[in-house]
């Protein structure tokens, strides 16, 4: 059997004039940290994760997450060199959706998140009004490609697309937007 590690995601605030606690923390909140702690642990192939265990506990409001200690280790990683770089560029999409998500949260709540795993020594970032876990604008460029081929289906009603058939990729899809 794996052993088993957990993460903390330590939410502190207040709602109103009263002090943020599980009984005043709203569903939509609980369901956006399922959603986000997922994507933080398992952001590529989520049909063949471990299972991802949940409980909500005073201390403010205390989300735990517990998986296999293999996960919790690669996340106490992540952390570490987010809090190290104080930014989510260098991450998978989703994870970076998430974090800008908790940052988002923060802002529109006025929150603040405290994340650490149950790691001896393990790293710890704090989200909040100050901090700026944002990805950086991408930059686009423009450019030509020509692809020589046979058109094997073009067409769509609401998602309009090419399909052409060629030596060097096989075929290739592209979408008219």
């Amino acid at each position: 059997m794996d052993k088993i590690g957990q993460i903390e995601i330590r939410v502190t605030g207040n709602v109103g004039n009263m002090e943020l606690t599980p009984d005043n923390y709203d569903i939509r909140e609980i369901i956006s940290m399922l959603e986000n702690a997922e994507n933080l642990l398992y952001p590529i192939n989520k049909k063949d994760r471990p299972t991802i265990s949940y409980s909500i506990e005073n201390g403010s409001v205390r989300h735990i997450f517990k998986t296999s200690i293999q996960y919790i280790i690669g996340f106490n990683a992540i952390i570490g060199q987010v809090h190290q770089m104080q930014s989510v560029d260098f991450l998978d999409i989703s994870t970076a959706k998430a974090f800008e998500s908790l940052q988002e949260m923060t802002e529109k709540h006025d929150y603040k998140f405290s994340i650490k795993t149950s790691l001896d020594n393990s790293n710890e970032i704090v989200i909040d009004r100050n901090s700026t876990f944002k990805r950086s604008e991408s930059v686009w460029g423009d450019a030509e490609f020509y692809f020589y081929g046979k058109v094997t289906n073009a067409g769509g009603k609401d998602k309009a697309n090419i399909h052409i058939y060629t030596d060097e990729l096989g075929t290739a899809t592209f979408s008219v937007y």
